[in-house]
């Protein structure tokens, strides 16, 4: 599997800088205890100085990323430069949630024994290969998808590792406005059209909402039945403009159920967006059937 995430190490510090786990997917450690004590004086120094909001640092070409918990537990990744760093904060998180509650007593531990935590490399691995799987879907998102929130999933998140903070952090007003327009029922290119914003970042702010599983993604499939008179005699009601008539005609041989929004559009050489207009003029004249994208393909 092409790796999506991008990550090189990972690691867990105690207060003060005390390495406790320390995982690479390269099988060379870069993060040293010296960096490690290095970050951690960095961290210190932007928490005395009311910068908390310091995530992230360029080091040689690479990045680090790290949270940091109340008791000043420190999780670190090091990752490619270029790698989708609010993405990776969300996997870090998850990580760390999940590493706090395996080893909650070993943490408290005043000399912690690294071989302790050294079964928690298989639960990285299965972290890693959980995400990239959900990368896999989420990478080539197009504008035509329906994004369904789990409303659940969100309070629960909040609840236990206070998501919408850290959401808020990582997209402001743009990302509360994005998560309040998604009702099950709209598009990404319509909460972009609706929101006045960029599909590129409605979309960045789903793929993020999605890896963190508070959103569910279909993909929409248009349906217009064949040879139906009754259609015939809306589209001369409707009157619709001569392209928009002649895109129709080709398009509606495709728009059988099977084929998503993008791949008729690439199949008569034209935008999604320029297809996805003609369609929606036609109301309720055509059905969709939304198709849930999961990273196992379902039947349609």
């Amino acid at each position: 599997m092409e790796k999506k995430l991008k990550v090189l190490e990972f690691m867990v510090l105690k207060a003060g800088g005390v390495p406790v786990f320390h995982y690479s997917t390269e099988g060379t450690k870069t993060l040293d205890e010296l960096l490690s004590g290095f970050l951690s004086a960095i961290t210190s120094f932007a928490t005395e100085f009311g910068e908390k909001s310091v995530k992230s640092l360029t080091f040689e070409g690479s990045e680090l990323l790290y949270e940091e918990l109340p008791d000043n537990t420190l999780f670190i990744f090091l990752v490619e430069a270029g790698a989708s760093k609010k993405i990776l904060r969300t996997v870090l998180r998850d990580l760390a949630v999940k590493f706090m509650s395996k080893f909650e007593n070993e943490m408290k531990l005043e000399i912690p024994v690294k071989e302790l935590f050294l079964s928690f490399a298989s639960e990285v691995e299965s972290t890693f290969r959980y995400y990239e799987e959900v990368l896999l879907v989420t990478s080539s998102l197009s504008a035509f998808v329906i994004p369904t929130l789990n409303q659940k999933k969100l309070e629960e998140m909040n609840k236990t590792e206070g998501f919408l903070d850290a959401f808020h952090r990582d997209f402001g007003a743009i990302g509360t406005r994005t998560l309040d327009a998604v009702d099950g029922k709209k598009s990404i290119y319509e909460i972009s059209e609706q929101l006045g914003l960029m599909e590129e970042d409605i979309s960045e702010i789903i793929e993020y909402l999605s890896i963190s599983k508070i959103i569910e993604i279909s993909n929409m499939y248009p349906m217009i039945g064949d040879n139906d008179s009754r259609f015939d005699a809306y589209l001369d009601l409707v009157g619709l403009p001569r392209k928009d008539y002649q895109l129709l005609q080709r398009a509606r041989p495709l728009c059988d159920g099977n084929r998503t929004v993008i791949e008729i559009s690439n199949r008569l050489g034209i935008t999604g967006e320029r297809l996805y207009e003609v369609l929606i003029k036609l109301g309720d004249s055509v059905k969709w059937k939304y198709v849930k994208i999961t990273a196992v393909p379902q039947k349609k």
